[in-house]
């Protein structure tokens, strides 16, 4: 691979993780957690983009620059991969559970052996053991260098058992097309394994962020920007999927918090926009795992779940019911939350969109005139 052909596939990489970078910057001001990593991940790219380009061109050449830029650069090329790789899987566990705990938990361990994979190069500095520098200051790669490909694949390969785990227990995973990242990251490394001198790993590295970036892109677009929860768009999206699914069994329950207007009346708004949130936290931590959380308008939510019956919808209302009592008596808050629920099942052969949704909303309304009518 001569230099012109390894110039243009950095400058791709990193034309494509600056655009990248530059876009997402008001995203990443955000204190969410998945950001940073993703952030982190990005930035170890983009300067391995530049830093792959200086290591070839100074390979062979003559000058102690030359040779310090070959040496340190791949260097931090090797050090890079296990960085990445580790990154990538923290992303990926993080962007499912959302948990900074099961991280630091699981990572303890997992994190060792692209530990001892970056160790091995900071002392490949005095004693060669990943690779060396000759006389004529060309670079030479040793027999051990293959285990980073192996440790980075056992990552790669990690971050998968965790998407499939995640999913035999909640539903299919959206918008992360796995194969996207993964496909480009491995056919890189598949060719800069076999063919020495092949500089596609990095350049490869952009293009599956890049596919994931897009992706995320998509979700934003499908989310709640208070909650957190999924949007109507995203709710018109999914009945248009389920209904023309006759085994779909689609169920739906309509949330109605209760007494919203004297939240906002007594507290103020930003406190009626708290009182949302932990109801969207609510609904998440309440509801069974397949059931599909989202904001219908104002103080109303929906749960969409496939393959229901009258006995799943009564369950998935008593788990909300539940979670509920739990967080008026621990949370301390100001307010105490109430709730109004109905459900019912859709019936491709008789309901269309506007009946399933009214079939909920009528349910819904008899209990919430209870209970004001009670509290009366």
């Amino acid at each position: 691979m001569n230099i012109v052909a390894i110039a243009i596939a950095d400058f791709v990489g990193l034309m494509l993780l600056i655009a990248m970078l530059f876009s997402s910057h008001i995203r990443r001001a955000t204190n969410y957690e998945e950001f940073r990593l993703f952030t982190l991940i990005a930035f170890l790219s983009a300067v391995a983009c530049v830093v792959d380009f200086w290591m070839f061109f100074c390979d062979g050449r003559e000058g102690i620059i030359c040779r310090l830029v070959n040496l340190f650069g791949n260097t931090y090329c090797f050090i890079a991969n296990p960085v990445f790789a580790i990154a990538w899987c923290q992303y990926t566990d993080y962007k499912l559970y959302h948990s900074k705990s099961r991280l630091r938990r699981i990572y303890r361990i997992a994190a060792i052996p692209g530990f001892i994979m970056a160790l091995s190069t900071i002392i490949n500095l005095f004693y060669p053991v990943v690779f060396f520098i000759d006389d004529n200051n060309v670079y030479h790669r040793l027999p051990f260098s293959y285990m980073f490909y192996l440790v980075e694949a056992g990552y790669l390969i990690y971050s998968i058992y965790v998407i499939k785990k995640y999913e035999e227990r909640y539903d299919k995973v959206r918008f992360f097309p796995l194969p996207l990242m993964l496909g480009p990251i491995a056919a890189g490394c598949l060719l800069q394994v076999l063919f020495y001198g092949v500089s596609l790993m990095w350049v490869s590295i952009s293009i599956g962020l890049t596919s994931i970036y897009m992706s995320m892109q998509n979700e934003f677009s499908y989310l709640d920007t208070l909650t957190g929860l999924y949007n109507r768009t995203y709710l018109d999206y999914l009945f248009e999927i389920y209904s023309k699914d006759p085994k779909a069994s689609l169920g739906g329950v309509m949330i109605d918090v209760d007494y919203f207007k004297e939240i906002n009346d007594t507290y103020g708004h930003s406190v009626g926009d708290e009182a949302l949130i932990d109801v969207a936290r609510i609904i998440r931590l309440g509801k069974t795992d397949k059931a599909i959380p989202i904001r219908f308008a104002g103080d109303e939510f929906i749960l969409l779940m496939k393959g229901s019956n009258d006995e799943s919808m009564k369950k998935l209302i008593q788990g909300l019911r539940d979670e509920l009592k739990l967080f008026n008596e621990t949370e301390g808050r100001q307010y105490k939350l109430s709730l109004s629920m109905g459900y019912t099942i859709f019936d491709p052969d008789r309901d269309t969109i506007d009946t399933f949704f009214k079939k909920m909303d009528d349910n819904m309304y008899s209990e919430k005139v209870k209970k004001h009518s009670e509290r009366v």
